[in-house]
């Protein structure tokens, strides 16, 4: 018996020996080889692809964000106004703009949305360098699409009235004109458009604004809004017409047209401003009407900005608070050099004159004012 079970023993060693050794030939066969090739390639492959630390986090975080798209931009440089008044300082380091814009990617969907946050310190020609230091909500916005050619935004939207951006990296001079000055600001509403042909029609209804104090007529606070407009292109020329009221404070009603001819760019923008009738014991005029002129002739990756504006205020006291200041003279250039369409750097120089509009430092009241500025900049 113990002779059977040291061979039954020695057979399932043997036969297990045999087994091991035809396995190691398997593996040294060429067909298997390239498959074990094979595998560790796609492995390589898809460690390229997701990284070697992907986790279920930054794969959720990678969904989330791919179907977002990134605008906005940031800004500052050094700005100087003269005559800036008493007490108040007439330079400063500025952080003039800084706007990080999301919006939805897939324009095919009947939903969508845009918001920025950020802050924007550039003054105008009209007032003088201070920093902004507060971050906030700049718009936001809901967007509807029922239909193909009508579309409903809804939240904190910018107005459609005047040719200039708030943030002012995206206009072509450093500093707001004169013009641009008065023209309206962000407010919470909702705006409805219409695309007929090439034309867009528009119809906007607002409860509260984003600043309470840009319009403050006398110490009153600005009630509701509303604005309608038109947008379009004929004959190669872009236009825009608007009006814009303010219950109680005062209408706006302007247009915009551009245009380029080879290597110049042109525009022209004129705002009629009136104040309600019931302002009007308060001013001895109610409307001003004034007109900004822009030309911008570019060289490879010079550009050089012209702006002229002229505005006939009266006494309505619309764009400068003081009954003197009858007619406003502005003239600015902003010579820049554009490394891409992402980055520049830009100087600019302008002179405003208006009687009795300015005070210098020691409260003396000046005609004139000159306004320096050099900026660097970088677009989303």
């Amino acid at each position: 018996m113990k002779k059977i079970a040291v061979a039954v023993v020695l057979c399932a060693v043997f036969g297990a020996v045999f087994a091991w050794a035809q396995h190691l030939q398997a593996a040294e066969s060429p067909d298997l080889k390239q498959d074990v090739t094979d595998l560790k390639n796609r492995v390589t492959a898809l460690e390229q692809k997701s990284g070697p630390h992907e986790t279920p986090v930054n794969q959720l975080l990678q969904s989330a964000l791919s179907g977002l798209q990134l605008g906005g931009g940031i800004s500052a440089g050094f700005f100087y106004a003269s005559n800036p008044g008493m007490d108040v300082s007439d330079n400063e380091f500025l952080l003039s703009n800084f706007l990080v814009q999301l919006s939805s990617k897939d324009s095919d969907l009947p939903v969508g949305f845009v918001g920025a946050f950020g802050e924007t310190s550039t003054p105008s020609l009209l007032s003088t360098p201070e920093n902004n230091t507060h971050f906030d909500i700049e718009y936001a916005s809901l967007i509807l699409k029922p239909i193909s050619d009508v579309s409903l935004d809804m939240g904190l939207l910018q107005p459609n009235a005047g040719f200039e951006s708030t943030y002012t990296f995206n206009n072509i001079n450093v500093l707001l004109g004169a013009i641009a000055s008065q023209q309206p600001y962000n407010a919470y509403g909702a705006r409805l458009d219409y695309d007929v042909h090439s034309f867009r029609l528009t119809a906007g209804y607002y409860k509260k604004r984003l600043d309470q104090t840009e319009y403050n007529d006398n110490g009153s606070t600005p009630g509701d809004s509303w604005e309608i407009g038109v947008r379009g292109s004929v004959l190669n020329n872009k236009f825009s017409i608007y009006h814009y009221h303010l219950e109680a404070e005062r209408n706006l009603t302007g247009a915009v047209i551009e245009r380029t001819i080879k290597n110049v760019y042109l525009a022209v923008n004129i705002d009629y401003w009136s104040r309600d009738a019931d302002l009007g014991t308060l001013y001895k005029s109610r409307s001003s009407i004034g007109g900004a002129f822009y030309i911008a002739p570019r060289f490879g990756h010079f550009l050089i900005p012209l702006r002229l504006e002229y505005i006939d205020q009266g006494e309505s006291r619309i764009y400068i608070d003081n009954a003197n200041s009858k007619h406003i003279y502005a003239a600015t250039i902003s010579p820049t050099y554009k490394f891409s369409e992402h980055a520049y750097i830009r100087v600019e120089s302008a002179y405003v004159y208006a009687d009795h509009a300015f005070d210098d430092k020691n409260g003396n009241s000046e005609h004139s004012r000159i306004c320096l500025a050099a900026e660097v900049g970088y677009l989303f």
